[in-house]
């Protein structure tokens, strides 16, 4: 999404300081007029790198500067236009704050104090946008807790009608904000949604997690159906990190699932424990609460193989190798 608002320069002679209250402070420049006329002509930046051996590094000194020159316009642009924006110019700046990392909490506090001023003109989807982009930015802090609340309030009595990517960025910021009751509130939805429109949902794998860990910390009796659904999500995504691929394996373990989407998972493992980028005692300990191999024909080698690599892989660490 662009955002007009957030595109504009800031006129030089505009420039307002704001250290005192928001410890933001303009770069900083030591060169002399001509180092700087090289700067800002690019033909002649070209000629240089062209002829001098340090051409790399004068090309990534030149771009960090502009990169943090163009961030701190943006962050005051933000400032100045912020106690200004409407309900949507206010979404999208959330959102360009999280994706351009601007590390800033004034800018958030005047987030809030817009929020208040105008908290009746938000959709539900912008509402879901701000919060996920605050609880995913660099300045997220789980004590600006008037700001996270005016979220929930704003949600309150309204996630019935969320679909389920609106679902699953709240649930993200129920963890992230620690609030268990939410947590659970979002799990009844989004268990809902799994169970009534599996073959319509479009997960990626952080979508997939937050499923994973719904399923793997439920205390109750799932519907067959759920469980069924969830599996034909994971054997259609390529799950990449370490922690969503031990989720897989816990839930498979806690649901007895030991067909060929764990199958998959167990040559998965195997690369991951032959690379070292996953610890072998915590595989084995699953692979303990197995009773009996002979039980599962059909995975009866792979996990074999599994039990082959770790052993070897405990053996190399032992000599040191």
């Amino acid at each position: 999404m662009n955002c007009s608002l957030i595109k504009c320069k800031l006129p030089s002679n505009s420039v307002k300081k704001y250290s005192t209250i928001t410890n933001l402070k303009k770069p900083c420049f030591s060169f002399n007029l001509s180092f700087n006329f090289v700067l800002r002509n690019r033909n002649m930046q070209l000629t240089l790198l062209s002829k001098f051996p340090f051409s790399s590094a004068f090309e990534n000194s030149y771009n960090l500067i502009q990169q943090q020159e163009e961030l701190y316009n943006l962050e005051e642009a933000f400032i100045r236009r912020i106690p200004k924006m409407n309900n949507t110019a206010l979404a999208y700046a959330c959102e360009d704050m999280n994706k351009k990392k601007i590390n800033n909490p004034y800018i958030w506090e005047l987030v809030y104090n817009r929020i208040k001023e105008i908290k009746n003109s938000f959709t539900l989807t912008e509402i879901v946008v701000m919060f996920h982009s605050y609880c995913n930015s660099i300045s997220f802090n789980i004590n600006f807790t008037h700001l996270i609340k005016i979220f929930w309030d704003l949600l309150n009595d309204k996630l019935d009608d969320l679909d389920y990517l609106s679902l699953i960025a709240l649930y993200i910021c129920a963890e992230k904000s620690k609030n268990i009751q939410q947590m659970q509130l979002i799990s009844t939805f989004l268990l809902k949604c799994i169970l009534e429109d599996y073959n319509k949902m479009k997960l990626t794998e952080k979508g997939l997690a937050v499923f994973l860990k719904i399923f793997c910390s439920n205390q109750n009796i799932l519907d067959k159906k759920h469980i069924d659904h969830i599996n034909y999500h994971i054997q259609k995504i390529d799950i990449k990190e370490v922690k969503n691929v031990m989720l897989c394996l816990h839930f498979f373990f806690k649901y007895k699932l030991f067909d060929e989407p764990f199958i998959s998972l167990l040559k998965k493992i195997q690369s991951l424990i032959i690379f070292k980028n996953i610890d072998p005692n915590i595989v084995l300990k699953y692979l303990s609460m197995m009773s009996s191999i002979d039980s599962y024909p059909n995975i009866m080698q792979e996990i074999k193989n599994t039990l082959s690599i770790i052993y070897l892989s405990h053996h190399i660490n032992e000599q040191g190798l």
